[in-house]
């Protein structure tokens, strides 16, 4: 919990009208509010007086352009007042204040945090002038998903807020007689009022509205439009006024420049139109409002807007481009409407701003990101079979990511991968090179834990080096005192004398092992090694999230898989003594299931690398068509084809385990321990040896499951719920073993 008295600079570039601006004002009085010491610095503007009346102190600081001797002497103040005021956490919300304070945060070495609350222009080199802190706020999902796709920031570094609205300020009861006055506003004359800064990236539904003013002007009687803001464009927006009001003969519209008592002219009004945070305060004002910008138009809000408003912030990022004919279309159709209606609509704005869009949530969500700077979480280093297309392990470092991220907010979290910018783009995590040992030990220094897993990464049956790898990772992480857990692993096969003992070494000096199944458990048990500090859990890739079943139908429409037919999930491997004949007996089986019980066989790479060629031979062999998955597909999207399944045949353990997530009856072809022990821990029965398969073999497999299927339906999904709470424990404990330092089996 962030402490009392926090003493918190917030800087942005000047405080004129605007959504941001407000949010900064709105935000410095609420920390302030609950005892936390604020200070804004910014170049000015209409919001110091507000700030100031409410005892917040602001220093004048000239951030508000990119020139030199600006930016130096805004440098200079800056350190001066951070030092001045013992500034314990920097919170900066625009791109000129956020370079300047990131190149003071690297020298000073003081906690600093961003807001985004839009996006900018990445060309020209600009996308290195900018700075998004030690962790980011942004305001919307979309800018979240662009800090991650253009500044690479991981997402467990963002938090997403809102923009906190006063209720209070911003109510129906708001009393409004002054500006009524003042704007010459009559009893029985239908207001709408227009809020934006008017620039010319912000003007265009002004300028929009305006043009369509005599239009409206003829069919709305008493109609008068309050346009409300000031900007570059300010000029030519009062020159379409003045063309307006000529044609209308009265003055249908009236500009009020920059104000600060928006709350006043919102209330004056029977419609709002504009976006984003203005939009925000007319609903929690209970007027009706047409969302509409530069950025595009949503049109009159309703609970049928809610999702687009939401994931656009409110700012129509992505929707149809707003027109003066969209405009006058759904002013008309509100005037249009009777007054039950105009109050529903007003009201449902009002309920959801009170519900979801507080000021009190807001700041909770800074405090939030606050303490994720403040805390300086070290490093949490993973090491696995990362980065080489494999979808099972893919699966076991998506599972991983997510387990941390339940339990632990913003873990500072570096993945070893074979493919880092993969990584880091897939998944929203920092990574680096599995083989540049020196990126690997310059880490080490900065981190606190270690975990090697999931999946058999202890076994030699792939190779000693593999082996001798993760354990080098594991002992040289030891040896910087760092904490180390296996997340889940397979332990063996181990075939040579010296890999035992070795491993038994270096096992028995970790702090925590989860392992995934018993027959794990029992190897690590005939090693030698400790087993105090080792518990049974069950594989990471059970705890997934679900995943959306029509991608999957979508990625298997793609391949050519029929609509409407049953489908058995085919997944195979290459391995050392399958050949000609196990691609025979596959195909054999396939086209048996195909005749016998109209399957359509549906091949399922998991790893292109080492699947793509068996599985395209088994096909070519077949008499009857299948598709094939030819393509790499995350580790989500092969959760959800293989959700789309009737049946699956598999050899690799996580077709296995996606089949369990989904209660797609199985049959396993073992080829390693871990696909029996799986099977076993699962209760599944119908399983074989690809040494010992013949076609007649798998034939019986499948009709036996074909003959139990609702019942092993049944028993794949009671074992899951028991496996997924055991699933779960794997992040409980390694949560534990990072902040405790220790864990309690």
């Amino acid at each position: 919990m962030v402490k009392q008295g926090l003493k918190i600079l917030i800087a942005t570039m000047q405080l004129g009208i605007g959504g941001a601006e407000t949010h900064i004002v709105e935000l410095a009085k609420e920390l302030d509010r609950r005892g936390y010491s604020v200070v804004v610095a910014s170049n000015g503007g209409d919001y110091v007086k507000e700030l100031e009346e409410a005892g917040i102190k602001h220093y004048k600081v000239p951030l508000q352009n990119k020139n030199p001797f600006n930016m130096a002497k805004a440098a200079k103040l800056l350190k001066q007042i951070i030092l001045s005021e013992k500034i314990e956490i920097v919170h900066s919300h625009a791109r000129i204040p956020s370079f300047i304070l990131g190149r003071l945060h690297k020298r000073m070495g003081f906690p600093f945090v961003t807001t985004a609350h839009w996006v900018f222009n990445t060309g020209y080199g600009l996308k290195y002038i900018t700075d998004w802190g030690e962790k980011t706020v942004a305001v919307s999902e979309d800018i979240k998903k662009y800090l991650m796709d253009n500044y690479k920031i991981p997402e467990g570094d963002i938090r997403v807020t809102i923009n906190g609205i006063d209720t209070d300020k911003f109510s129906a009861d708001t009393e409004c007689g002054d500006i009524k006055a003042e704007l010459g506003i009559n009893d029985g004359d239908r207001v709408i009022t227009y809020m934006s800064r008017l620039d010319e990236s912000r003007s265009l539904a002004a300028k929009q509205l305006i043009e369509a003013a005599p239009e409206l002007a003829k069919e709305i009687r008493g109609l008068k439009i309050i346009v409300v803001g000031g900007g570059d464009d300010f000029k030519r927006v009062k020159e379409l006024a003045l063309r307006a009001n000529s044609k209308t003969g009265r003055e249908t519209v009236v500009l009020t420049g920059p104000r600060t008592d928006v709350n006043k002219l919102i209330a004056v009004c029977e419609l709002f139109i504009g976006v984003s945070r203005s939009a925000l305060e007319a609903m929690s004002a209970e007027k009706p409002v047409i969302i509409a910008g530069n950025e595009g138009y949503i049109g009159l809000f309703d609970e049928s807007k809610l999702k687009i408003g939401i994931d656009t912030n409110f700012c129509c990022r992505g929707c149809e481009m707003s027109s003066a004919a969209l405009i006058k279309r759904d002013v008309l159709s509100y005037f249009a409407m009777d007054a039950a209606g105009r109050r529903r609509i007003g009201s449902y704005g009002r309920d959801l701003i009170k519900r979801e869009y507080s000021v009190g949530r807001m700041a909770d969500d800074t405090l939030q990101v606050y303490e994720w700077a403040l805390g300086k979480n070290d490093e949490i280093l993973i090491s696995g079979y990362y980065g080489f297309h494999n979808s099972g392990d893919d699966a076991l470092l998506s599972a991983i990511i997510q387990d941390l991220n339940k339990y632990k907010g913003s873990p500072n979290i570096v993945v070893l991968s074979a493919n880092p910018k993969e990584t880091r783009r897939e998944y929203g995590v920092k990574s680096i090179n599995r083989f540049d040992l020196f990126s690997i030990r310059r880490h080490m220094k900065k981190a606190d834990m270690l975990i090697s897993g999931g999946g058999t990464l202890i076994q030699d049956r792939t190779s000693n080096k593999s082996l001798w790898y993760y354990l080098m990772i594991i002992r040289s992480a030891l040896g910087r005192d760092m904490r180390v857990m296996l997340y889940a692993n397979g332990i063996g096969p181990l075939s040579g004398g010296f890999n035992r003992r070795i491993t038994r070494k270096v096992l028995d000096k970790v702090d925590l092992i989860t392992l995934r199944d018993d027959g794990s458990a029992r190897y690590l048990k005939d090693l030698g090694v400790d087993m105090s500090r080792s518990v049974v859990t069950a594989d990471p890739a059970l705890n997934l999230a679900e995943a959306d079943s029509g991608k999957g139908r979508d990625i298997l429409a793609a391949a050519g898989v029929p609509e409407g037919v049953k489908l058995m999930g085919v997944s195979v491997r290459r391995w050392n003594g399958v050949g000609q004949d196990f691609e025979r007996v596959v195909a054999e089986a396939c086209d048996w299931a195909t005749q016998k019980y109209g399957y359509y066989p549906v091949l399922l790479p998991m790893q292109m690398s080492k699947d793509l060629t068996v599985s395209q031979n088994i096909m070519r062999r077949m008499s009857s068509k299948a598709s094939i998955i030819d393509t790499h597909q995350r580790v989500e999207d092969m959760l959800s084809v293989v959700g789309c399944m009737d049946i699956c045949v598999g050899m690799r353990l996580h077709t296995l385990i996606y089949s369990v997530i989904k209660a797609v009856p199985l049959v396993g072809l073992v080829y390693d321990p871990k696909i029996s022990s799986f099977m076993d821990y699962t209760h599944q029965r119908m399983y074989t040896d690809v040494s010992e398969l013949t076609a007649d073999k798998l034939k019986e497999l499948i009709a036996k499951t074909v003959e139990e299927y609702e019942q092993i339906r049944r028993d794949i999904r009671g074992n899951y719920e028991k496996l997924r709470a055991k699933s779960e424990m794997n992040g409980q404990l390694a949560i534990e073993l990072y902040e405790k330092g220790s864990v309690e089996i």
